[in-house]
């Protein structure tokens, strides 16, 4: 049984008399996923998951509205052609939404990347160990520095984390299970309890084979990275305007592209189609909501980098305010007046920042800025939204409210 489900969220804003600021109103976002009953069994399917298509026993991305692999992804790389293998896209599917996993068998992957918040969690600063409910009601738990950041292409991502302390996925999953502030948990707990489960065992032998019949914590990593590594966003409004459905977007939403790669607003700088980031770090002068955040410094040593962090992928960016490693920006309209005044050059940070160069005053009208806000709403796609398990093979409760299936909390 199928059941589909949206989420509607309201931001007020306070209003601004400023003529350079966009006049604040109520936004309505509405965020769609399917929760599905599982099979009796949980058998896993072989069939790939929707943005994949099938090249015999594998999955390979549907790159349908992208005009060339070649050069392209920010900094001229190529992007890649991978193929993965379905079984194990849908079991690493079902350890994300098991909280089976964690220390306190509380908290899954779910939590802080929840289909109703696009694969992040609302939130402007994560939750960890000991909270209760998802999303930004979440609450009595371990206050976490930044934000969670959506999970839409991360197969491209060169450096995870905000200040790219893993470079690989593989090392991204392990960090918030492994985490005494996150889910608290180790290899032995992991192979211990999923060695006990007659399901586990035989879907990592059906996904794994002979490999599998021993249940380790690198095989689950895996899984899970699998899964992750099948969270594509390319079929949005603009990428079929861009391959020559001409209508898909209004001459509101194309000036607003105009603004967004004009020399003047240098958006596309750091945000170049196709995956609207460039994969490196940027200082942008962004304040901390609490202590001080040095970000890729604490991990090159380099005065430098003070305050520098990854560059976002813009995709599916209006599901997913609250924005910044901070969250201390609300909306999309905050966004861009933040940068319209000059960035952190502009808003009182630190004077030991080397702010990036092309962060400064822009001088957008009204008209402009409400422009490019509407440009960035293009690119929403949950076209691939994974499919919800209603129930896991742990038994254990999944990171969903019956009653509140028809409401999302307004961000706090």
């Amino acid at each position: 049984m199928k059941y589909r489900f949206y989420f509607g969220f309201f931001a007020a804003v306070l209003l601004v008399c400023d003529c350079s600021k966009v006049e604040s109103r109520i936004i309505q976002e509405v965020s769609e996923f399917e929760v599905v009953e599982p099979p009796s069994d949980f058998r896993l399917s072989s069939l790939c998951p929707s943005g994949w298509k099938q090249e015999k026993e594998y999955c390979v991305i549907n790159y349908q509205y992208v005009n060339s692999l070649e050069k392209n992804g920010g900094l001229g790389q190529t992007l890649p052609q991978v193929k993965l293998d379905p079984q194990v896209i849908d079991l690493g599917r079902y350890l994300f939404f098991d909280p089976i996993l964690s220390g306190d068998k509380q908290l899954s992957c779910a939590h802080c990347h929840h289909p109703a918040y696009s694969l992040s969690d609302g939130r402007s600063q994560s939750m960890g160990k000991d909270g209760k409910g998802y999303g930004p009601t979440r609450s009595g738990g371990v206050i976490l520095k930044r934000s969670a950041p959506s999970l839409w292409n991360v197969i491209y991502m060169k450096n995870l984390f905000w200040e790219g302390r893993a470079s690989n996925l593989e090392d991204q999953a392990e960090g918030p299970l492994y985490s005494p502030e996150e889910m608290g948990s180790s290899k032995e707990i992991i192979e211990s309890r999923l060695n006990e489960i007659p399901f586990y065992q035989k879907m990592f032998r059906q996904a794994y084979g002979t490999k599998g019949k021993k249940i380790s914590a690198p095989l689950v990593i895996d899984a899970i990275s699998t899964f992750e590594k099948s969270l594509v966003s390319f079929s949005s409004r603009f990428d079929k305007w861009s391959t020559g459905e001409k209508e898909a977007l209004s001459p509101e939403e194309l000036l607003g592209y105009n603004v967004f790669r004009s020399f003047v607003a240098r958006c596309a700088e750091c945000h170049p189609p196709p995956m609207f980031t460039n994969n490196v770090f940027a200082t942008i002068g962004v304040l901390d909501r609490t202590e001080r955040d040095y970000g890729r410094e604490t991990i090159t040593g380099q005065e430098l980098l003070r305050g520098s962090f990854r560059v976002p992928t813009l995709r599916n960016i209006a599901k997913t305010a609250p924005y910044m490693h901070s969250g201390n920006l609300e909306t999309l309209e905050d966004v861009v007046n933040f940068y319209n005044e000059g960035g952190g050059r502009g808003n009182g940070a630190p004077s030991d920042l080397r702010i990036h160069w092309h962060v400064r005053k822009m001088g957008l009208n009204k008209n402009e800025i409400t422009s490019l806000v509407a440009f960035l709403k293009t690119l929403n796609d949950e076209a691939n939204m994974p499919k919800f398990p209603k129930s896991v093979p742990s038994g254990l409760p999944v990171a969903l409210e019956f009653e509140s299936y028809h409401h999302r909390s307004s961000i706090k």
